[in-house]
């Protein structure tokens, strides 16, 4: 039976352009009316991931920052160390590959960088990794920005802490997402979901890889799993 839904945001719950529409937000108050919780489990920052959950119908608690942070609210728990990713910092901005994320100055575990004009995400991604390569920190690409942080960090590792606090055993939880960031998540879950606009690693890793991408996929993905609930 499943009891929880650990979802991605960005190219999951959304389209293309970052915007959450109106069926996903149906199916999201179904689920919930049925008592099944729904986990944001992103990349994003811990302040932006709160105020989806807070105006959206899922479970007030986030997996954010890659599974850096875990919480809602004041009420949260940073994992890993944030001082490994900021060390590196300096030696990632001078490749002169990326620039920081808007977002940074609101991040505790997770970094995040931007390719530069002309570079891309996936050569951005392999040079950093090989620049900070034995200093204690995972390097990998939502898609959307370079991520560092804390190798000991992951979606996985965030989904075990949120299902320890909801009182929910891993074997109970489905996962859905589109990117390589999933893969821990989707190797922790009981079910695991790629869409059609995933990598294809994630598609590898998964239980069932849906037919639909980004949203009308999560809603495909969503029809499959709310026949085990």
């Amino acid at each position: 039976m499943i009891r929880c839904v650990a979802v991605d945001v960005d190219g999951t719950l959304t389209d293309r352009e970052g915007v959450i529409h109106h069926e996903v937000v149906a199916a999201l108050e179904r689920l919930k009316r049925r008592g099944t919780h729904v986990l944001l489990t992103s990349a994003t920052c811990y302040p932006v991931l709160v105020g989806l959950a807070y105006y959206l119908p899922v479970t007030r608690l986030v997996v954010a920052e890659n599974g850096g942070v875990v919480g809602f609210k004041r009420d949260y728990e940073i994992l890993g160390d944030p001082s490994r990713a900021q060390r590196d910092r300096k030696v990632i901005m001078e490749t002169g590959l990326v620039v920081d994320s808007w977002q940074n100055r609101f991040r505790f575990v997770d970094l995040a960088f931007k390719p530069v004009q002309g570079v891309s995400i996936d050569y951005a991604a392999e040079e950093l990794r090989r620049r900070v390569a034995g200093m204690g920190v995972t390097v990998d690409s939502s898609g959307l920005a370079v991520h560092v942080r804390d190798e000991r960090v992951d979606k996985g590792v965030g989904l075990a802490v949120a299902c320890r606090k909801l009182g929910i055993d891993l074997s109970e939880t489905a996962a859905i997402g589109d990117s390589d960031v999933d893969l821990p998540l989707f190797e922790r879950a009981g079910l695991s979901v790629a869409l059609a606009n995933a990598t294809e690693r994630l598609k590898e890793e998964a239980s069932v890889v849906v037919s639909s991408g980004y949203w009308r996929g999560f809603l495909e993905a969503l029809s499959l799993i709310e026949e085990l609930t």
